[in-house]
């Protein structure tokens, strides 16, 4: 599969503007971007995280201080809240400009985050180029497919096909899974860091590099919301360590790890604690319906 092949496939979905009526920040979604005349939007905000990839015409895009060009069979990547100046040209040919725009849901990128831990922390590009591999022209167009109901298929197919496309910008460190400090609080920033690896060995330094911003402004932040490192990282560990158990999928020995606990004793006490109930009562199967 390559670019060429992949425009072909995408063309038809691309026939008529729907940015205005496809647009919701709940879920994942597709939208067409069609125009017959140059157009130039100045500081728009992303609205969702997501992918857009240019069928005819010219993308320009300026972020970060940088002017980025994109023409057919080209793509790029960027996080909820970036903001950019863009510029949509025609082709002089055909007269048109056309792109499609894949929005990932809060819910699948969360999912990305836990499912991808390592590949979640990696890398944050100041270039939003994505490289059109065979895997993710293929992935792009069965996604689109499915979400423009061209074929017909479940929620959770279509959501599957998203993950594959989050999955391979994962693997060329250009998905926009990390959490942004400028669309989201410290405390859900970090919150979301520590889960998608609970176990990790993580301290403020290694959280503030994950976050993109320093030790002491990280800790301010914290401070100001009322939370702190070592609250927040205890907090999710225990969850991890929860969630685990009720799906079954650890002993309570391997739970306790997670939560960062050596003791067996002092983990029940502390799992006590938070949830009313002990960890081996989940095993049990007599606390299932408590809320995680």
């Amino acid at each position: 599969m390559n670019t060429q092949e992949m425009r072909l496939r995408l063309a038809p979905l691309a026939v008529h503007d729907t940015r205005k009526i496809a647009y919701d920040a709940k879920f994942s979604f597709l939208s067409a971007f069609v125009a017959r005349e140059t157009e130039t939007i100045q500081a728009y905000a992303m609205p969702v995280a997501g992918l857009l990839v240019v069928v005819e015409g010219v993308k320009n895009i300026f972020w970060n201080g940088r002017t980025f060009t994109y023409g057919p069979g080209m793509a790029f990547s960027l996080p909820a809240g970036a903001c950019v100046d863009v510029v949509n040209e025609p082709d002089p040919r055909s007269g048109l400009y056309r792109a499609l725009f894949i929005g990932f849901s809060p819910d699948l990128l969360e999912e990305a985050r836990r499912r991808w831990s390592s590949l979640a922390a990696g890398r944050r590009s100041a270039d939003p180029t994505v490289e059109i591999t065979p895997a993710l022209a293929s992935a792009v167009i069965h996604t689109s497919e499915a979400l423009a109901g061209v074929v017909e298929v479940s929620s959770r197919v279509t959501s599957q096909r998203i993950q594959e496309i989050l999955l391979a910008l994962a693997e060329c460190g250009a998905a926009p899974m990390r959490p942004d400090l400028t669309t989201c609080s410290t405390t859900e920033a970090v919150r979301l860091t520590l889960r998608s690896a609970p176990a990790h060995r993580w301290t403020v330094g290694i959280l503030a590099e994950a976050l993109n911003t320093s030790e002491p402004t990280l800790r301010r932040h914290l401070r100001q919301e009322g939370a702190s490192f070592r609250q927040l990282l205890a907090e999710e560990r225990m969850r991890a360590a929860r969630s685990l158990l009720l799906e079954g999928r650890t002993n309570v020995a391997e739970a306790a790890i997670i939560g960062g606990y050596a003791s067996l004793s002092h983990f029940a006490k502390r799992f006590r604690s938070m949830y009313g109930h002990l960890p081996s009562e989940i095993l049990a199967g007599g606390r299932l319906h408590n809320p995680i």
